[in-house]
């Protein structure tokens, strides 16, 4: 049987002796630091790495729709010499694999999507380690991790991936959540600069499907889902292995986009996603016109108190095939064998 996979849970934590995760003061002060505050019950106390795990493990845990989760690394800053970022403060979200990878040994439910920054001077053994540890896919969030999807360095990087036949998850579209100390980098979450790694034959997944979080106010990124739409329709000729996942769709601001999501990208290149903590919203979607319907629906989702199944349930009234809840089952399973 094809277990429903959720490819798209994140984890964070302050500074805490049993671990090395870390963020910087800067992060404090976005969304998903009050997202996590508000998950974990920490509204008017202090975020703990014990309160955000109970949170989390009770999440996946008692999940009784998601069968396992994609829990996701994030690492560190590199320059373009190999050097790693000394300051703190310009990592604002660092959660290794080691840690990840531990967590999996633990559960069975919890899958490792590791994070290995291509310009580092240890990449392949990293990128190596995470194969061989049972890794799914490998997660870039160019701007907050400083990463030019075309530079040079890159290309050694996809070709391990390809030999590995590991999926790279890219961030596409406005990056809210995990901020930049560069600014410049914000262009490089465009999907266009995928085109290389398309072409060579690594497995792209873009992530949230490359959609403005604040729908028709997010103007700077209006651009990324225009070039998204293009993507897909270029790999039909170009016989790219193109994915996208629907991370975060589960939005007030992002519910006019599902439509056009449903009709141009086939279904069987979605993969089913959550990006907790971002909380899915009982306002994401109104597939009726039939007030008291969705009034069933709306008050059905209120009553779930379980973000991964609320997610779940959402995804579901959205009318998507249901293949995408197992898409990410059958992509995993096609991973070399370490």
């Amino acid at each position: 049987m094809e277990d429903i996979i959720d490819i798209h849970v994140h984890f964070g934590a302050p500074k805490n002796k049993a671990n090395d995760c870390f963020w910087s003061s800067k992060f404090e002060s976005t969304p998903a630091y009050w997202f996590m505050k508000i998950t974990s019950g920490s509204f008017f106390k202090k975020l703990t790495y014990e309160s955000v795990y109970k949170q989390l493990m009770k999440a996946i845990n008692k999940s009784k729709k998601v069968d396992k989760v994609v829990l996701l690394a994030m690492d560190r800053v590199y320059f373009e010499n190999g050097e790693l970022s000394k300051n703190d403060e310009e990592t604002h979200l660092y959660v290794p694999n080691s840690f990840i990878i531990d967590l999996a040994k633990k559960n069975e439910k919890i899958l490792i999507g590791a994070s290995v920054h291509p310009y580092r001077k240890d990449w392949e053994q990293e990128l190596e380690h995470c194969w061989k540890s049972g890794a799914r896919l490998i997660k870039w969030i160019p701007s907050s991790q400083q990463i030019d999807p075309t530079h040079s360095k890159c290309i050694p990087f996809y070709k391990k991936l390809i030999e590995y036949n590991l999926p790279l998850l890219v961030h596409c579209g406005p990056e809210y959540a995990i901020p930049t100390s560069k600014p410049g980098f914000n262009e490089k979450n465009n999907p266009k600069y995928l085109r290389k790694p398309l072409d060579m034959g690594v497995k792209i997944i873009i992530a949230h499907c490359s959609l403005p979080f604040w729908g028709e106010l997010d103007t700077d990124y209006l651009d990324d889902m225009k070039e998204f739409y293009k993507l897909f329709e270029e790999s039909k000729n170009n016989n790219w292995k193109l994915y996208a996942d629907m991370s975060a769709l589960t939005t007030p601001l992002r519910n006019k986009f599902i439509p056009k999501i449903k009709e141009k990208i086939s279904h069987d290149r979605l993969l089913f996603g959550s990006d907790y903590p971002v909380p899915a919203s009982e306002l994401s979607y109104k597939n009726t016109k039939n007030i008291y319907y969705w009034l069933k629906l709306f008050f059905r989702a209120i009553k779930e108190k379980n973000p991964l199944d609320k997610n779940y349930k959402l995804i579901k009234q959205m009318k998507f095939n249901d293949e995408v809840f197992t898409n990410p089952y059958r992509l995993f399973s096609e991973i070399k064998k370490a």
